[in-house]
């Protein structure tokens, strides 16, 4: 890695897009690390625009009441196993 080197970097699904500004020999705190390089505009609006997205889908739901009874059990076990 050297000084102007374009780098992408992704965290789950986000994805940071950013130039080296400097290198440093030690490690330090993560304020000093935010001096090291700059984020690029255009990898900031997508990131942006990927957690409105997140914002606004659906949030995952489970539409059953719990866990299944002994006789949901083995009817879904004979199910699974075709002994219907």
């Amino acid at each position: 890695m050297q000084v102007g080197d374009n780098l992408r970097v992704r965290v789950g699904p986000y994805e940071w897009l950013v130039i080296v500004r400097a290198i440093t020999e030690r490690r330090g705190s993560a304020r000093d690390a935010q001096l090291l390089y700059d984020e690029l505009p255009e990898g900031r609006a997508a990131r942006e625009r990927l957690a409105e997205q997140h914002k606004m889908a659906p949030a995952p739901a489970y539409t059953g009441k719990g866990r299944p009874t002994k006789k949901e059990r083995r009817e879904l076990r004979r199910l699974e196993e075709g002994d219907v």
